[in-house]
């Protein structure tokens, strides 16, 4: 009798010792590389700012750089950088920052580069083009590298929205593009650790987060999130997640240490004394109805971007009221989000949805008026982190859309539905960002796009009227009829400043010195006595009343009010070429002299001191003296 087949039963297949390598009987699914996206994401963003390239500097970068002494030291300026608050190379400000890494990284640049700004605007495109794609990293991750189309479609429209121009467009705002980039890299090196474990990793993203502190302050908005990211969404070990936390509370207490005694060294840290809308409210009603409004108004900026400003401050937002339609919405806008956001995690703690909207709103609370009060009211570079939130919920949407999700960028972006999506919002929002990058060419350029988006705005119509009594009056030179006719179109805009804001102190300041340059000196006393009313410690307005004092041939009042400004700040030259003015017209000669030589002492750059000394000099006969002190006008540019 025949024996019976035997079954053969194919082997298992070995399971490798936890640390070994699979070999190649034990195939894995392949995956797609990275590589390609990130290029293009990159290779995107560059071109979409690559106009910004023939750009000037505008708005702040006058601080950070232009006239900033300590940045404009290069590389020695470093230590000090480190040492001092953020504005210290610019001016004295009661309630300064700590910012440092973004200035060394300007005085690295000043001393390669020097005061040429085509260098500054690559490296802010340079490190735009790596936030978006160390977002596009995380959110692979995030996503646990099963929807890597959807991050790229998240950082599509991250790199896209035109509500990012001015932190790219403005030099001064790296300080925004390195806070972003550093506060990313920690997130994906945290989530490395939270997967592998390894101590390197935890210590590296602790120390990228510091470095995210160091840039910008704000980059606090990130720690809810990182709490909710690594307790609920990315939490394998739950020994892992509280290291993560215990690092960035670490990073965070260390560095408020050290802006604490930074600041207190240089009696910076003062309470504000602000002057914008918010502050100044009538009632507490209209405070928060105002706020509430505001937040609003970055919600539905995220969905239309238009018009964008580079300043909302003064009254360029109105009060609003609990009578306004606009400040319930938002509120109704607000509650319906968090609506959701709470419900899909109490259904999934893992949401992604719900992940989306928590982004947002722990990043934008910071600037919601709520806590303190923020400089300007509101700004567009202040949704920079925030609008990562909306990219994700709106490449869900597109994800949804579509009907299924896929690991392939490319399989994904050929669907004919996301193609209709995509396409015209990138036409759109592509054209806008390229538009709005030309406005930032340089302030006046600047200002008057946008005046045109809001004339009543008291401040736009103050920064347009202070461009055409400096920058463009500097321009016209000794052509006298273009000259007059600058600043007469100067007065129209700086009266009107004050006519939309009757206490605005700077306008009232920078129309006296107008009026000043007129010879108008009766109109010119009225406004600059108002802006000392308003705001007593500037030493520059009492300073131009003591010349319009001097013009007016009122010496002992001109005197004292010069000697008033030089107590105020020994620095300022200005006060002592006023005293000698006087002082020649008294026939006090020597007194005269001595006033100029103390000039010179407090700022050896003005030239004003040296002009007064060469024609002292010349009518004396003294023609070597006046010689030399000729010279050394000319050598301070004037």
């Amino acid at each position: 009798m025949a024996d019976k087949p035997t079954k053969k039963i194919a082997p298992k297949p070995a399971i490798p010792a936890r640390g070994q390598v699979a070999t190649a009987n034990m195939k894995q699914p392949a995956r797609k590389s990275l590589v390609l996206p990130c290029l293009l994401l990159a290779i995107f963003s560059f071109a979409l700012y690559a106009n910004t390239l023939q750009n000037g500097f505008a708005l702040d970068d006058v601080m950070v750089l232009k006239e900033n002494t300590i940045v404009q030291q290069g590389t020695k300026g470093i230590p000090e950088l480190l040492a001092t608050p953020h504005m210290h190379g610019y001016s004295f400000f009661s309630q300064d920052t700590y910012r440092p890494l973004p200035l060394v990284l300007l005085a690295a640049g000043y001393q390669c580069f020097g005061m040429n700004p085509g260098p500054f605007h690559l490296l802010n495109i340079l490190l735009y083009a790596a936030c978006v794609v160390m977002l596009f990293l995380f959110l692979d991750r995030f996503f646990e590298r099963k929807k890597t189309a959807v991050a790229f479609v998240a950082s599509l429209l991250f790199a896209l929205h035109p509500i990012h121009t001015e932190a790219v467009a403005n030099i001064k705002s790296c300080d925004e593009l390195l806070c972003f980039f550093f506060g990313f890299l920690s997130l994906n090196l945290f989530t490395s650790y939270m997967k592998r474990g390894q101590v390197v990793q935890l210590l590296a993203g602790t120390a990228s987060l510091f470095m995210a502190y160091l840039s910008k302050e704000t980059v606090i908005g990130l720690l809810p999130v990182i709490l909710l990211l690594f307790f609920f969404y990315i939490n394998e070990d739950r020994k892992r997640g509280i290291f993560i936390a215990a690092g960035s509370i670490a990073a965070t207490v260390i560095f408020l240490a050290i802006r604490i005694h930074v600041l207190s060294e240089y009696n910076a840290n003062q309470a504000s004394d602000s002057i914008e809308t918010l502050a100044i409210a009538p009632t507490a009603a209209i405070k928060i109805a105002t706020e509430i409004a505001i937040m609003g108004k970055y919600l539905l900026l995220l969905f239309v971007p238009y018009p964008l400003l580079c300043t909302y401050g003064g009254n360029t937002i109105p009060y609003s009221s609990f009578a306004s339609a606009g400040a319930w919405a938002s509120l109704l806008a607000y509650i319906a989000i968090c609506g959701i956001a709470v419900t899909r995690f109490l259904k999934n703690r893992k949401d992604p949805w719900a992940f989306g909207i928590f982004f947002y709103l722990c990043t934008i609370l910071l600037f919601s008026n709520t806590m303190f009060l923020i400089a300007g009211t509101m700004g567009e570079r202040l949704l920079f982190f925030a609008s990562v939130g909306f990219c994700i919920v709106a490449a869900l949407g597109v994800e949804k859309l579509a009907g299924a999700a896929t690991e392939d960028v490319f399989v994904f972006l050929k669907a004919p539905k996301v193609l209709a999506v995509i396409i015209p919002l990138a036409l759109l929002y592509g054209s806008m960002t390229f538009a709005r990058n030309k406005d930032w060419a340089d302030n006046y350029s600047l200002y008057k796009a946008d005046i045109v988006k809001a004339p009543h705005s008291a401040m736009l119509n103050y920064y347009i009227g202070l461009e055409l009594e400096t920058t463009i009056a500097d321009a016209a030179g000794k052509d006298t009829a273009k000259l007059g006719q600058v600043r007469r179109e100067g007065l129209t805009y700086l009266t009107k400043s004050i006519g939309l804001s009757h206490d605005f102190a700077d306008a009232h300041a920078t129309l006296g010195n107008t009026y000043i340059m007129l010879s108008q000196y009766d109109s010119a006393e009225v406004h600059e006595k108002r802006a000392l009313a308003l705001s007593p410690g500037s030493e520059k307005t009492v300073n131009n009343l003591a010349y319009i004092y001097y013009r007016e041939r009122k010496f002992p009042e001109s005197l004292e009010l010069s000697k008033k400004a030089i107590a105020m700040n020994r620095n300022y030259a200005n006060p002592h070429t006023n005293m000698a003015r006087c002082y020649f017209e008294l026939g006090k000669t020597d007194s005269a002299v001595l006033a100029l030589n103390n000039g010179i002492a407090a700022d050896g750059t003005n030239a004003a001191p040296y002009e007064l000394l060469a024609l002292y000099y010349r009518s004396i006969g003294a023609q070597d003296s006046a010689a030399k002190y000729r010279a050394l006008q000319q050598k301070c540019g004037n």
